[in-house]
């Protein structure tokens, strides 16, 4: 009988070990997070990514990136007491004084490597006029790039009603400015010496607040090469990470209020580790996906040019496979947007916590002009055709609210059914009476 259950055993070992484990999540403290590969545009991971809360001097991604945008990093700017006016005291500032002439590309590094606030509202003041047009350039940007909980009231990120963020917008955020060098030649910095000016010598020095980039920290993390922290008492940590991960690709991590300030640095390592660990890379060729983005280009009612499709990267978590993706087509974007098949969305949630139901990518792709048959023969009958007096009746009512229009042109069909009606029975009638009247004339004789 010990036997048996030996045998038992060891066979129930065997099967156990052949299903693919997939590694939990790490434990966060952040109160909310987000993974991005920044290839792609994919989301790896979540922890209420779309919660709304304050964030800090991760403002400065998007004031960055405006600047970027708007900006010469060339040019030289005058500090303004009107810019000057709105920064706290006691936040992290250089002290630049009002009249002291700099660039552009020396506040970058003043803003992004050290946090300072008085930097942040001089380039927002140079760029925008003002810094309040600045901020509304911001604004602008984040409805631009899709950002739907993201609000700002400054562009440096000290804390204010109404200014606020969540981890998927801001993984968004970093994603665009992540495409401009400077960022990282800035964000990546450790230190920068301030050149002399107007106002002081040579020689002054900042310095990072990205341990993760300083080698002699215990939190460097060589992936990470650029960053940037926040703090505030009401937003507590937050921070944004561009890393480069072991196969090439480009991954970003958002944390918004962390507890713990080396906390975002070892849950960003964490993260990066889950990322690299269980999303490998899955390339799916065009041929293994020809047949299905066809199938969806059909069912938009348009025509797809299959000899135009491309092989694409995606990551899926470790036990899914291109076979568990499906496809449906944007016509007006010109996009196939890839998501989890149905049928595999509740492995996926038990996988991710992520529930599947949100497109992966969006592939861009050739369609052929006009469309199918189907949906031709569909539109046809599908749309009575107007006669003649209905097309000029509607062509006399163009310009009256559509409700109006509506209630005459069924008024109009009415009408026109009773006189057509009259007119049935006025030629019935009189076809009685000629008959009659003929059978009068010419009596039948007996």
């Amino acid at each position: 009988m010990g036997k048996k259950w030996i045998a038992c055993l060891m066979a129930l070992l065997l099967v156990c070990g052949s299903i693919p484990a997939q590694a939990a999540a790490p434990e966060l403290t952040s109160q909310s997070a987000c993974v991005m590969d920044a290839d792609t545009g994919e989301i790896l991971y979540e922890k209420n990514a779309q919660q709304e809360l304050p964030m800090a001097s991760v403002t400065k991604t998007m004031t960055a990136l405006v600047v970027l945008e708007h900006g010469d990093l060339t040019a030289t700017t005058t500090a303004t007491a009107e810019a000057l006016a709105t920064v706290d005291l006691d936040s992290t500032r250089v002290g630049f004084e009002a009249g002291e002439q700099l660039t552009i590309d020396e506040l970058m590094y003043c803003m992004l490597v050290y946090s300072a606030n008085d930097a942040a509202n001089i380039l927002a003041a140079a760029v925008g006029g003002s810094v309040d047009q600045f901020v509304a350039m911001m604004n602008e940007k984040a409805e631009e790039l899709g950002c739907t909980h993201t609000h700002f009231v400054n562009p440096n990120g000290l804390d204010a009603d109404g200014h606020y963020t969540c981890a998927q917008d801001l993984a968004v955020i970093a994603r665009a400015v992540n495409q401009y060098p400077e960022f990282t030649k800035y964000s990546g910095a450790t230190s920068y010496t301030l050149p002399a000016d107007n106002v002081i010598q040579a020689g002054w020095q900042i310095y990072t607040k990205v341990d993760m980039l300083d080698k002699s920290k215990q939190t460097y993390d060589a992936r990470v090469y650029a960053a940037k922290t926040g703090w505030t008492t009401n937003a507590h940590n937050t921070f944004v990470a561009c890393a480069k991960t072991a196969d090439g690709s480009n991954v970003i991590v958002t944390l918004l209020n962390c507890p713990v300030k080396n906390g975002i640095f070892t849950e960003t390592t964490a993260l990066l580790n889950y990322a690299e660990a269980q999303y490998p890379k899955l390339t799916v060729t065009a041929d293994s996906y020809q047949e299905q983005a066809k199938d969806a280009a059909k069912q938009a009612g348009v025509r797809l040019d299959t000899d135009a499709l491309e092989d694409f990267t995606i990551r899926l978590p470790k036990g899914l496979t291109a076979e568990n993706l499906t496809y449906t087509c944007d016509a007006e974007q010109n996009v196939m947007q890839v998501s989890v098949a149905e049928e595999s969305r509740e492995a996926y949630q038990k996988e991710t916590g992520r529930d599947g139901t949100q497109p992966l990518l969006s592939i861009p792709v050739q369609l052929k002009q006009g469309i199918t048959k189907s949906k031709q023969t569909a539109e046809q009958t599908s749309e009575p055709q107007n006669s003649g007096l209905t097309q000029q009746l509607t062509a006399a009512l163009e310009g009256l609210p559509t409700p109006v229009r509506d209630i005459v042109l069924a008024a109009a069909v009415v009408i026109g059914a009773i006189v057509l009606l009259l007119v049935l029975l006025f030629l019935l009638g009189l076809y009685r009476r000629i008959k009659k009247r003929g059978q009068m004339e010419h009596p039948i004789k007996k």
